[in-house]
């Protein structure tokens, strides 16, 4: 992995480690921030043992971009149980929607101009982004890529 996100990575678990520490402390019977401050020591744990980052079954490297979104990830996606494969297709399926609802809407016609747009991800979900907004009879073009 690379250093900068592994110190990225480092940083977000040791700030969550403490505010969960403060959250336990506050509310001692909430069995679910102790599991999660639980988690977070063993992430930690692996950092310092040098295995984090790397799959608990095959001990291959785990995807940065789930590790990045996730820093507790312990499995690569060749390795997750069916429920982890339907919770990850749920999330994807969520977030497809969701891109698609972002997009503007089809045929939109503003002084004069007539639009139309062509949006292909490459996979379920993609980084790129594109919007039309109306602005005092104007008409502005937004384009993203990640």
């Amino acid at each position: 992995m690379v250093a900068v996100e592994f110190g990225f990575l480092q940083r977000q678990l040791e700030e969550r480690k403490q505010r969960l520490e403060t959250a336990v402390a506050s509310a001692p019977g909430n069995s679910g921030l102790a599991d999660l401050l639980r988690e977070v020591d063993s992430a930690l744990d692996r950092m310092a043992e040098g295995t984090y980052g790397l799959c608990l079954e095959c001990h291959d490297t785990v995807e940065q971009d789930r590790l990045l979104a996730d820093p507790l990830v312990r499995y690569c996606l060749d390795h997750l149980t069916q429920l982890q494969r339907a919770a990850l297709q749920r999330d994807l399926d969520l977030a497809c929607q969701v891109q698609r609802n972002l997009l503007p809407q089809k045929g939109l016609r503003v002084g004069g101009w007539e639009t139309s747009y062509h949006f292909e991800p490459i996979g379920a979900v993609s980084g790129d982004y594109c919007d039309l907004i109306q602005s005092d009879g104007q008409l502005l073009f937004l384009l993203g890529d990640v």
